[in-house]
C-alpha cells in the first residue's frame, strides 16, 4: 500500500481492511507526496522486488505519473470515469470496478 497519508493515518486505513499487508508506504515515510516516484520506489525496496516483479492498482490517474516512473504495471480503478489527467502515460488495464484485477494479475505470473 502507497499512500499520501501521515504514518497514523496510513496505519489506521490500512487497519480497516481485514489485510496482512506486506508493505505500508506513506508519503511521511517516504518524504515525497505522490505521484513522485519515491514512495513507489521505497515500497518496492522494502518488498524486495524489481518493478517488473509487482504491480500498482492505482485510485487515481495521478498515480500513472509514479507508477510509469518506475516501471511499475498499473490497474487503474477508475470507479468513475474520470478522463486521464493531461500528460499521464496510459495505464496497463483501466476499468471501472476491480472485477478484472485478478485475471490481469493471473496474465502477469
Amino acid at each position: 500500500m502507497v499512500t499520501n497519508c501521515s504514518v497514523r493515518l496510513g496505519r489506521l486505513a490500512a487497519a480497516r481492511l481485514a489485510i496482512d499487508w506486506d508493505c505500508i508506504v506513506t508519503a511521511e515515510e517516504a518524504g515525497f507526496y505522490k505521484p513522485d516516484p519515491r514512495p513507489y520506489r521505497l515500497a518496492l525496496d522494502r518488498l524486495g522486488v524489481a518493478p517488473h516483479e509487482a504491480a500498482f492498482v492505482a485510485g487515481s490517474g495521478y498515480d500513472l505519473f509514479g507508477t510509469a516512473a518506475v516501471g511499475l504495471r498499473t490497474y487503474w480503478h477508475n470507479r468513475v470515469g474520470l478522463a486521464r489527467p493531461d500528460g499521464a502515460p496510459q495505464a496497463d488495464l483501466e476499468q471501472p470496478t476491480l472485477d478484472r484485477l485478478v485475471p490481469w494479475l493471473e496474465t502477469l505470473a
